[in-house]
């Protein structure tokens, strides 16, 4: 019994999961409420994107340990999963979301920027 509860601490120690550095990201900018139509969050989304290597690769765990919780969630066909965060509140003209498409493997594949109404 003892051997068993060893093996499933050295699991969940090895589960731990470290959050993507993105360069010139603000964090605690980013986490502030998104109900707004300022471009403050879409700035950070292009910042996201310009280093999307950064995050391309990363799970579900790390994505949300750096951005947080998602706005929306996704299950789409073939187990792929979407992550959508708001940039803007949903009435702004040309509200913008942030999307990041994971594949059945939990790897972030796509990290781009849609329009609100069209996912």
């Amino acid at each position: 019994m003892k051997n068993a509860s060893f093996i499933v601490l050295l699991l969940t120690l090895a589960s731990c999961y470290s959050i993507p550095e993105i360069e010139n990201f603000d964090i605690e900018t980013w986490k502030k409420d998104a109900r707004t139509c300022e471009d403050t969050r879409i700035k950070l989304a292009q910042t996201l994107i310009a280093q999307s290597d950064k995050l391309l690769g990363e799970g579900e765990a790390e994505i949300k340990g750096l951005l947080g919780k998602p706005s929306e969630h996704e299950l789409y066909n073939r187990n792929q999963k979407f992550f959508y965060y708001n940039l803007h509140e949903e009435n702004c003209p040309d509200a913008k979301r942030l999307s990041i498409k994971f594949d059945a493997l939990d790897r972030a594949k796509e990290v781009r920027i849609i329009s609100w109404r069209n996912k």
